[in-house]
């Protein structure tokens, strides 16, 4: 489906759905919960103390999260404004060192973030109201790492932490479908920070830059 077909549909939804709920002059707090469906990726995946050559074998994967928002919405001017608190489970990265012996490095890497959203709203006499914003805030970046020497030998576990600036933007649409609770489609491209993956007592480390995500937010709100 094109973006045109998203937009005609987007609009005849608009259309068809009347001023029932009209959001137009609705304002206060509301509280939801949020679920997260994203393709990550890392950046720039960096290695030292590697024997052999670096073979970067999964950079990308898809991730889940679920989170929480408490916001207010401005009554005399189109914005909404939330906290957003978050945790998106394992993202898979796997590196290895090509030395023989041949040495794996796998990470399931996990994050909390708690972030800022400023969403400035399209209000009309439906109740569908588009909306566009950004996101900013802080991400811990937890990486778990399994050192595993192929053949047998020298395994070790390294666990590590990394705070971050993050930043994003975003654009969806929220419906109101009945006086009290909506729900919400949107889009976030999101970045996370950096990713410490391990130091281990063997010499080698490894990290990777920035850790971005493009996101499909599912949101429940109940207004106050």
């Amino acid at each position: 489906m094109n973006w045109r077909l998203w937009v005609l549909t987007i609009g005849a939804g608009v259309c068809v759905a009347g001023p029932a709920l009209a959001q137009d002059g609705a304002g206060g707090f509301y509280l939801g919960v949020r679920g997260i469906g994203s393709f990550a990726e890392l950046d720039d995946v960096n290695s030292s103390g590697f024997g052999g050559a670096e073979n970067v074998e999964n950079d990308d994967d898809e991730v889940a999260g679920v989170g929480g928002i408490v916001g207010y919405r401005w009554e005399d001017f189109p914005l909404r404004t939330e906290i957003e608190g978050s945790y998106r489970f394992r993202f898979d990265m796997d590196t290895r060192d090509q030395d023989a012996p041949v040495v794996d490095y796998e990470t399931d890497i996990a994050t909390t973030s708690v972030l800022f959203n400023a969403l400035l709203e399209w209000r009309n006499e439906s109740d569908f109201t588009p909306f566009v914003g950004g996101s900013v805030g802080w991400a811990r970046n937890s990486a778990d790492t399994e050192r595993n020497v192929l053949g047998g030998g020298g395994n070790e576990n390294d666990d590590n932490d990394e705070d971050n600036v993050a930043w994003g933007a975003m654009a969806g649409v929220d419906w109101l479908f009945t006086d009290f609770m909506s729900a919400e489609i949107a889009y976030r491209y999101i970045n996370l920070g950096d990713v410490d993956a391990g130091d281990f007592s063997t010499g080698e480390s490894l990290d990777a830059d920035d850790y971005t995500s493009h996101e499909i937010l599912l949101s429940i709100s109940y207004r106050f």
